[in-house]
This record gives structure tokens, C-alpha cells and sequence, in this order.
């Protein structure tokens, strides 16, 4: 196991969202505790170069002139189920997605490409836990969405995207708000990326972003912007709410994962408080109705993603782990190959009470779920008043 550490304990959601440039920095200069308290702390974004995540089993995924070896991939994946989006036609704020075979795919791949047909949102990890087919860099080890998933045997946020050249992802912010990551196996991309609340000067009458932008119309309209080119190896650390485009520039593999964490979950719980707000106003005038409050919590998470009841979950599950890590005073395997350092641990748990009991405070959390949240806030004290 690698156990990730930092140096002290930080205070919470440090957010700067702004910087004058993008950072590239080598993997092997760059430690866990300056990616933690430089980058993903203040949620800014850096390239890490060299970043090589394949095991021996994938490596021949990637031929000698590092371009993508697809019937090494097929031997692998041949009968596997793909999520395939056509880039030649939109489908409200995506492209029209179907699924098909990762052989049918290999046909494409190897055809004349009529359309732009990329694979991508792949749970291939999920799908086909017996493959062993990258590790997880440690700057994104702290990671709590996917920790949690995997424990309870749900489907998760980790994917592999192979496209081909000009597929790309129109703009967008990630879902939840989440951090992501994502490493080039094999290729290169071209990244736009808006500083928070820049895409704002880009909505119409109606309040709508475009679906993509070009610099033209972002110069233009005054949008402070960053271009980069992702090459092969480059893993490319997202922060919450920076809105960004994606375009390949070749034909590409890669990872990518999104995740929370200590760093912006009160990022996360934000957006989930004004998504609930919207959907509570939207249906106001059924607000009448019995079990009112219920229906607007399967509204938010067929909307969101998720509801309040699986976000407190979420945390009261990590901040369960933490406090048995802290007790047991050995390393524990939390994610991937990954075990948690002490101060890491205490941040996690700083976080996970301050979140809480923001929550417990909202008349919307029922009296069942108010008592699980004071039972692990006063978990939480207690070990803090035990190790100090």
C-alpha cells in the first residue's frame, strides 16, 4: 500500500478558483502535499507530466510508436457492452449516445469513420474488475465518491474514453460539481477551460450556454480562458465548476475519473442545496400535496445525480471508515492501493462534521436521518478529543 500524507492539517475549501496560468510540473518534482495544498485545495488547475498509469497487462494496449494498438485491445474486450456518443449529431446539451459492441467498435475504428463516433463513459473497471488495467496516480487517491461506490458494489465514476481524431466533449461542467482527472494513454487533446462563473457571459436571452465555443467568440466576449494540449501521459487535474471543451487531436486512450473529497465537498453540498431549491420551486404549487418533500427528493436525484439521503450516506460511511483508521492505529486500504496518513485522516473527518452539521440544520432532513448525523458528529468530537 502507498500511504498518502499531508504535512499539516489544512483548513477547509481554501478555494481561490483563479490563476494567471496553468501549471505543468513534472510527476516525479510534484509530492502528494504540494499537488494537495497548491492545486487541489485552492481548486486550480495543473498538468502533471509523465504520468505513466498502465500495468504490464495494458501496456500492449499501446504500440512501440505509442499510438493505440486496437486489436490488442479487442483480444480483451471483444464481447463488452460500449457507451458510443455520435460527435456528427447533437442531442440537447450532448450528443446522441447509444451502445454497441466493443467489436462493432473495432469495425468503426478500423472502417473509413463515417461519423464521429466516440466511446467514452466506459465503466470498464466496474464492468470487468478481474482486469488490472491501470493505477490510480496518487495525487487522486482521496477520493471519496468512488471509495464509497465501490464499497457498496454501485456503479461508479471511473472511465476509459477512446476516440478518434475530432471526436470531442462539448462544453460542460462535471457532474456534482466534482473534481476529475484524466491521463493520456495514448494521443492528444485540446483543453478550453473558463475560470468559474466566466461562462456566464456566455449565456443567451434565455440564460443558455452554447454548446461549444471557439476562441473567436470567447475573446470576443471578454471570457478569461485557458487553451492547453494534453499529450500522451499529461493527467490533467479538473477543479470543481472550471467549465471546459475537449477536442482530439489524434485518435486517443484515456482515463478518467470524477471524484470529491474533503477539498470541495462544500462545493458539492452547494450545488446540491440549489438544486433542490429549483426543484422545490418548480413544482411549488404541488407543495400541497402528501409526501411533497419525498417526491422533491426523487426529483433531485433523477436531476442531479443524487438526492440529500445518499449524500449523507456518502459521508457518514467515509467518516465511519476514518474514524476506525484513527482507532485501529494501522494502515487500512481506503482506495485503490491507497492507506491515508493521519493528518489526512483528521482533515477528512474535519470536513465530514463541518458538512454535517450544516445539514442537520436544514428543516428538510428527517428525525431518522438528524440521528445518524449527531451519532457520527459525535463520533467525530470524541476522536478528536481522544487524540489530542
Amino acid at each position: 500500500m502507498i500511504e498518502i500524507e499531508i504535512e499539516n492539517l489544512a483548513e477547509i475549501n481554501q478555494v481561490q478558483n483563479d490563476c494567471n496560468e496553468i501549471v505543468h510540473k513534472e510527476a516525479e518534482k510534484l509530492s502528494y502535499n504540494q499537488f494537495f495544498h497548491e492545486f487541489m485545495n485552492k481548486n486550480v488547475p495543473i498538468v502533471i507530466k509523465n504520468v505513466n498509469i498502465l500495468t504490464e497487462f495494458t501496456k500492449q494496449w499501446i504500440d512501440k510508436s505509442d499510438t493505440i494498438n486496437i486489436d490488442e485491445m479487442h483480444k480483451s474486450l471483444e464481447n463488452e457492452i460500449v457507451p458510443v456518443y455520435n460527435c456528427s449529431k447533437k442531442y440537447f446539451n450532448s450528443h446522441e449516445k447509444f451502445s454497441m459492441t466493443f467489436n462493432e467498435y473495432c469495425d468503426y475504428w478500423k472502417s473509413k469513420r463515417e461519423n464521429l463516433k466516440y466511446l467514452k463513459d466506459f465503466h470498464l473497471k466496474h464492468q470487468r474488475p478481474d482486469l488490472d488495467f491501470y493505477n490510480v496516480p496518487k495525487y487522486f487517491a482521496s477520493d471519496w465518491l468512488n471509495e464509497y461506490l465501490i464499497d457498496k458494489g454501485k456503479d461508479d465514476y471511473r472511465f476509459v474514453y477512446l476516440g478518434t481524431k475530432s471526436t470531442y466533449t462539448p462544453l460542460h461542467s462535471d457532474v456534482f460539481g466534482s473534481f476529475s482527472w484524466s491521463v493520456n494513454v495514448s494521443g492528444k487533446k485540446r483543453w478550453i477551460f473558463l475560470k468559474p462563473n466566466e461562462e456566464n457571459k456566455l449565456k443567451d436571452s434565455l440564460n443558455q450556454l452554447p454548446f461549444s465555443v471557439e476562441e473567436d467568440e470567447l475573446k470576443e466576449k471578454n471570457v478569461d480562458y485557458f487553451v492547453l494540449i494534453q499529450e500522451p501521459n499529461d493527467s490533467i487535474f479538473v477543479p470543481s465548476q472550471w467549465f471546459h471543451q475537449v477536442e482530439n487531436l489524434t485518435d486517443v486512450l484515456s482515463i478518467n475519473h470524477n471524484w470529491f473529497n474533503g477539498c470541495n465537498i462544500e462545493i458539492i453540498y452547494n450545488n446540491l442545496l440549489k438544486n433542490y431549491e429549483d426543484v422545490k420551486q418548480e413544482i411549488a404549487d404541488c407543495s400541497d400535496m402528501e409526501n411533497f418533500e419525498e417526491h422533491c427528493q426523487i426529483m433531485l436525484k433523477s436531476l442531479f445525480g443524487i438526492n440529500f439521503e445518499d449524500f449523507i450516506d456518502i459521508l457518514i460511511h467515509i467518516g465511519q471508515k476514518r474514524i476506525e483508521l484513527i482507532r485501529n492505529k494501522e494502515k487500512q486500504q481506503i482506495f485503490d492501493k491507497f492507506s491515508l496518513g493521519q493528518n489526512h485522516t483528521n482533515f477528512d473527518l474535519n470536513a465530514i462534521a463541518k458538512i454535517l452539521e450544516k445539514i442537520s440544520k436544514l428543516k428538510k432532513i428527517n428525525d431518522i436521518e438528524k440521528t445518524k448525523i449527531y451519532e457520527i458528529i459525535l463520533k467525530i468530537k470524541k476522536n478528536a478529543h481522544d487524540h489530542t
